[in-house]
C-alpha cells in the first residue's frame, strides 16, 4: 500500500500535511502537480531552513499546520485554483479531499 508522507520544517516547527490532498506516497507527491507546487513553494520560500520529509507515524508533538496557508498563497499567487472539496461519507464530513488544481496545468 506504501507510506504516507509530510514534510517537516525542524528550524520553524512547521509541517505541511497531505491528508485531505490527492496524494501523500513517495510517487504521488512528485507526479503530482498540487503537492509537487505546495512542495516547491514552501521549500522555495524556507531556503536554509532543516526541511525533510518524513513519515505520517513520526510526527512529534510541537509542530504547527502550515498546510492551509501555503494553499491559500498559492491560490493567491495564481497558482492553485480551489474548487470545494469532495465528501465521501456524510455521515463522516471529516473524510474529504480538497479539489485543488494547478492552473499552469491546462
Amino acid at each position: 500500500m506504501g507510506q504516507n508522507f509530510v514534510l517537516i520544517n525542524h528550524s520553524k516547527r512547521e509541517l505541511i500535511g497531505f491528508a485531505h490532498l490527492p496524494a501523500g506516497k513517495v510517487r504521488e507527491l512528485a507526479g503530482n502537480p498540487v503537492t509537487a507546487a505546495i512542495t516547491t513553494w514552501y521549500l522555495l520560500q524556507n531556503s536554509g531552513d532543516n526541511i525533510l520529509f518524513t513519515e505520517e507515524e513520526l510526527i512529534e508533538d510541537g509542530f504547527s499546520d502550515v498546510t492551509n496557508n501555503v494553499i491559500e498563497t498559492l491560490i493567491q499567487n495564481g497558482i492553485l485554483q480551489d474548487n470545494g472539496i469532495e465528501v465521501f461519507d456524510e455521515e463522516e464530513p471529516e473524510i474529504y479531499m480538497r479539489k485543488l488544481e494547478n492552473v499552469w496545468i491546462k
